[in-house]
């Protein structure tokens, strides 16, 4: 079943991030994650804080690629750090979108209004089914008929018990809320439906075309539609009883309604600044012919680094590499990256030319793999790359160089806009705890 509870989670995060920030967050600030309560405050934007709960709690649900419900270990302060920004920008879009009413919206409002009610339907289902088991006794005795594992055997019996369980709910509350499909459903043809037509009356709802309508593309025929319909009846009815049973009331249950509609409000407002900064066609000429970088296709590359405090230092241990020293060895001893013993100042795998290169990835792509880069000043000092391998380079057809241009003006143009935000807003940011 789709988790309709996070679909709209973190839409507007992880925005991307150019790499020299990622080199620099990678092995210039301490990898182990800090220890805190779960109401330590991380920011404040507004009068709403953010806390380290609320942290853990996103880098646990979305994100990286992972299946949900597998803990991501934050494993180090750039990635807490990078989805703290996250969120501080998450937040300052809400604000906006507050300002702008969004909430407001009619389009808002059934959106919002479908959620609540998927959201009462599995709260009910599963009240309804988690206390559904098998006796060990039922257990051996089948995994004996199927020759199955205890373990398969109970998993087996407790779904058919479960689907029998739903089932025979759905048909009750059928009757229960007198539910009656209308003839047009059976002997109409979904071209031939209007967006008015009522498929379906109930005591506690009705379900019109106008609601399937975003579903045609998809479902297609009538077979289709009639099982999109059951679907919706199913969440319709167990809705309806959620709120007889006062589940509309439970506090997670309105915590993860406020939640879900800031992140619809967030998205919504998103969408729109996107649809907005998006460039002309002379605009996106204009900016290919400044930034000839866009003509090749991201490479895969994976780089050495040490960190110096001064340049001179820098110079000094270039050379001990260049004269063949190891420099695994030079990283780990001699660099001020406080994790750099345990990484020997490894970076990567990752993608470079994702967008117009920056000082960093220009110096690293002019080298052949073995050879370094001369020192380069950052925040932290000066850094030296040594190249271990990269990707062939490939060429960009027209159109894709095109598409990324626009993506590109389009993430400068919402940064800016974030950044803009940012002023107009009081936002405090505290240090992370120790560990």
């Amino acid at each position: 079943m789709v988790d309709n509870r996070r679909r709209f989670r973190l839409s507007y995060a992880l925005m991307n991030t150019r790499l020299v920030f990622a080199l620099s967050a990678l092995l210039l600030i301490p990898s182990s994650p800090p220890t805190a309560r779960a109401d330590t405050p991380l920011a404040k934007v507004g009068s709403r804080l953010i806390t380290m709960e609320e942290l853990q709690k996103t880098l646990n649900s979305t994100p990286y690629g992972m299946p949900r419900g597998k803990a991501i270990d934050p494993g180090s302060r750039d990635v807490m750090a990078r989805m703290l920004g996250e969120l501080i920008n998450a937040e300052l879009l809400y604000h906006e979108a507050a300002a702008l009413k969004v909430r407001e919206r009619a389009e808002f409002k059934i959106e919002a209004g479908k959620h609540r009610k998927e959201l009462l339907a599995d709260k009910y289902r599963d009240g309804l089914l988690e206390k559904i088991t098998a006796d060990p006794a039922v257990v051996k005795k089948y995994a004996k008929e199927k020759s199955v594992s205890p373990e398969s055997a109970k998993a087996m019996i407790v779904n058919e018990r479960r689907k029998k369980a739903e089932a025979d709910e759905s048909a009750a509350l059928f009757e229960r809320y007198k539910v009656r499909y209308s003839p047009i459903v059976v002997k109409g043809s979904p071209d031939s439906l209007r967006d008015d037509d009522l498929l379906v009356t109930a005591s506690a709802f009705k379900i019109s075309y106008l609601e399937l309508k975003p579903l045609m593309e998809r479902v297609g025929d009538k077979n289709g539609l009639l099982d999109v319909l059951a679907q919706m009846v199913e969440r319709e009815m167990f809705a309806a009883r959620a709120t007889e049973a006062g589940l509309d009331k439970d506090k997670d249950f309105l915590a993860d309604e406020e939640g879900f509609e800031r992140d619809l409000a967030v998205a919504t407002l998103r969408t729109e600044l996107e649809n907005r900064f998006k460039p002309g066609s002379r605009e996106v000429s204009e900016y290919l012919s400044h930034h000839g970088g866009l003509k090749f296709k991201p490479r895969k590359v994976e780089v050495l680094m040490i960190v110096a405090k001064t340049e001179e230092e820098a110079n000094a241990i270039r050379r001990e590499a260049l004269n063949g020293a190891n420099f695994y060895e030079l990283a780990a001893n001699r660099s001020i990256a406080p994790n750099a013993r345990a990484n020997a100042g490894r970076i990567g795998p990752m993608m470079m030319g994702e967008h117009p290169y920056n000082s960093v990835e220009k110096a690293i792509l002019r080298l052949n793999p073995g050879e370094i880069t001369s020192p380069i000043k950052g925040d932290k000092g000066y850094a030296i790359y040594k190249l271990i391998s990269i990707t062939p380079e490939e060429v960009r057809s027209g159109a894709e160089m095109r598409e990324e241009a626009v993506k590109t003006i389009v993430s400068n143009k919402m940064e800016k806009h974030l950044d803009e935000l940012y002023k107009s807003t009081k936002v405090e940011t505290y240090p992370f705890p120790s560990d």
